[in-house]
C-alpha cells in the first residue's frame, strides 16, 4: 500500500517519470537505465547538486558554505539521489549501506544480519507499526519485515524514484500488506504524533541539515516507550578538525555523500539526548576484532562476484573508463561521468577515513521515548 500524497499525475511525479525514462519500475541492466535518461533533466540534477559545493575547494574557512548546504539539503539529497541510485543498485544490490563483516560469510549474509540486527534490538513482532526513516529503495525495510515475522514498516523517502522502486520491489516480493510509502521530508513528517511502535534507520539521517531537526520529529512521531535505533555516519573521537589531512578526507566524504557537515560520535549522542530521548546503549559497530574484517573492505577488497567486483577499485575504473568512452560520443546524458567520478572519489575516501580511524558509518544507537512524554 502506498501512503504517498502524490499521485501518478502530479508534476513532481511526472518529471521523475521523465527523468528516468520507462524503466522507473524495472529490473533492468545499469547501462540501460542511464543511457534512457532524459539528458536535460540529468544535467539538471548534476548542476543542481554541483552548485552547493562550488567553494568546496577552500576547507580553512567554509562555515558559510556549510550553512548554504544545510538550508539547500532537502533539495540537494533529492538531486544526488536522482543521480546515484542506479549506480547504487548496480554495485550494491538494493541495500545501500556498510555491515560488520564477519570472516567467512558472504557480503549478502553480513548485510542481512546488519538489518535483522536492527529488528531484534527493538523487540520488533508481527502487527508492529515500525517506521523506516530514510528507507532508500527499501531493502533494509524488506528484511526487517521478514525478521520480525510481519511487522508493518512504513518508509519515508523524499526521492519520488526511490519512492517507485520500493512499491515495485514491495509487489515482486509479495511484502505489499506488510508495507507502505510516504514521500516526505523527515524533518518535517507528514505523519501524526505517536503513530508508531518504533523507528529504525540505516546510514541515512546523516542527511538532515542538523541531526536534532530529524532525531525530533522521530521523537514526535514515536509513541511514549517507543524505542528508535540507528546505524548514524559519525566522526570517532581521533578527528582532529585542525589537521587538514584529515580535514580533506572527511570534506570529501561529505561531498561524495550529500553531507550537509558530519557530526562527532559525542555531538550525535548530544543531539538525540536535547530532544528528550534516553540513550540505552551505544557503539561503534565498525571498530574492527578477531572475527571481523574492516567495514571499508566493501570498497577496498570486497567479495568475489559481479557486484564485488564492480564495488572494487578496479570494478569503479572500469565502469568510469567505459562511461568516459560512451560520454565522448554523447551516448550517455550529461552528468553521468561526473557523478561515477563523484562516487569514485567518495569511495577512496571512505576508505582513507577507515583506515586512519577517523570515521565510522556504523555507529549503533538504542534509545527510548520516555514514557511520560
Amino acid at each position: 500500500m502506498s501512503l504517498v500524497t502524490d499521485n501518478n499525475h502530479s508534476e513532481e511525479v511526472k518529471i521523475m517519470r521523465k527523468l528516468h525514462g520507462n524503466l522507473v519500475l524495472e529490473e533492468s541492466g545499469f547501462f540501460s537505465k542511464i543511457t534512457q535518461k532524459d539528458s536535460q533533466l540529468n544535467k539538471n540534477a548534476a548542476e543542481s547538486y554541483y552548485s552547493n559545493w562550488k567553494d568546496a575547494g577552500r576547507l580553512e574557512d567554509n562555515e558559510k558554505d556549510v550553512e548554504q548546504r544545510r538550508y539547500e539539503a532537502q533539495n540537494m539529497t533529492n538531486s544526488f539521489y536522482d543521480l546515484v541510485t542506479d549506480f547504487y543498485e548496480y554495485g550494491w544490490g538494493q541495500s545501500f549501506h556498510f555491515a560488520k563483516l564477519y570472516k567467512g560469510d558472504s557480503f549478502r549474509e553480513n548485510i542481512n544480519r546488519h538489518e535483522a540486527y536492527l529488528a531484534l534490538k527493538l523487540g520488533l513482532k508481527k502487527g508492529m507499526r515500525v517506521l523506516d526513516t530514510g528507507c532508500g529503495v527499501g531493502g533494509p525495510l524488506r528484511e526487517v519485515v521478514k525478521a520480525s515475522n510481519g511487522a508493518h514498516v512504513t518508509g519515508l523517502n523524499n526521492n519520488a524514484y526511490q519512492i517507485q522502486r520500493c512499491e515495485a520491489y514491495s509487489k515482486k516480493y509479495g511484502l505489499s500488506e506488510y508495507t507502505s510509502f510516504v514521500k516526505g521530508d523527515f524533518t518535517k513528517m507528514p505523519i501524526a504524533d505517536q503513530t508508531f511502535d518504533a523507528v529504525f534507520s540505516v546510514e541515512a539521517t546523516v542527511h538532515a541539515p542538523r541531526l536534532e531537526q530529524v532525531y525530533g520529529e522521530i521523537f514526535r512521531v514515536l509513541k511514549p516507550g517507543g524505542r528508535f535505533a540507528c546505524y548514524e555516519w559519525c566522526t570517532t573521537d581521533m578527528y582532529d578538525e585542525s589537521d587538514m589531512s584529515m580535514k580533506k578526507v572527511v570534506h570529501a566524504i561529505e561531498k561524495g555523500n550529500s553531507i550537509s557537515k558530519l557530526y562527532t560520535i559525542s555531538e550525535c549522542l548530544q543531539a538525540l539526548k536535547s530532544v528528550g530521548f534516553n540513550v540505552i546503549e551505544s557503539e561503534d559497530m565498525g571498530v574492527v576484532d578477531d572475527a571481523t574484517n574492516p567495514w571499508y573492505n566493501s570498497l577496498k577488497a570486497p567479495d568475489k562476484g559481479l557486484r564485488g567486483f564492480l564495488r572494487s577499485p578496479s570494478g569503479r575504473a572500469y565502469t568510469n573508463t567505459l562511461l568516459t568512452f560512451l560520454d565522448k560520443f554523447k551516448l550517455v546524458p550529461p552528468g553521468v561521468l561526473a557523478t561515477s567520478q563523484l562516487l569514485n572519489g567518495a569511495a577512496d575516501n571512505l576508505v582513507a577515513g577507515g583506515e586512519m580511524g577517523i570515521f565510522t558509518p556504523m555507529f549503533f544507537f538504542l534509545v527510548e521515548k520516555p514514557m511520560d512524554a
